[in-house]
């Protein structure tokens, strides 16, 4: 019966032989314990590593953002002194670049309520629930 005593021998108290129903339930406790320390410290884990994902691709986008209104603030402070001094009134040209920039800003209004919403907010989703 050795290999059964070392078998048992964690589910035994110290100052016994046999196994003991009272050390086998605090074994079990202390594994069910251990258990679910491991799986609140992956849950962290995950929601860290999505949460430092998040903010990289946010990071990105906002530069890239910030670039992109640089380039078109002065392409369209460019193109109305162009086209003022085309019309011989800078008033004029300021006047049909903000012209442009409603027309294109009513574009997207509708094209946002009709298509992008939708697709935007599924690539997010998809994006946070992406296995790597």
């Amino acid at each position: 019966m050795d290999g059964a005593d070392e078998r048992y021998a964690r589910y035994t108290r110290p100052s016994e032989t046999d196994p003991d129903i009272g050390a086998f339930v605090d074994a079990v406790v202390k594994d069910g314990q251990g258990w679910l320390g491991a799986q609140r410290e992956l849950a962290t884990l995950v929601v860290a590593e999505k949460l430092g994902r998040l903010s990289g691709i946010l990071a990105i986008a906002l530069v890239s953002v910030l670039c992109v209104a640089g380039v078109l603030a002065m392409a369209s402070i460019a193109l109305a002194l162009w086209l003022g001094r085309a019309m011989d009134d800078m008033a004029l040209g300021f006047l049909t670049v903000a012209g442009v920039h409603l027309v294109f800003t009513l574009l997207f209004h509708v094209l946002w309520r009709k298509v992008l919403r939708d697709r935007l907010t599924l690539a997010i989703i998809n994006a946070v629930h992406e296995n790597d």
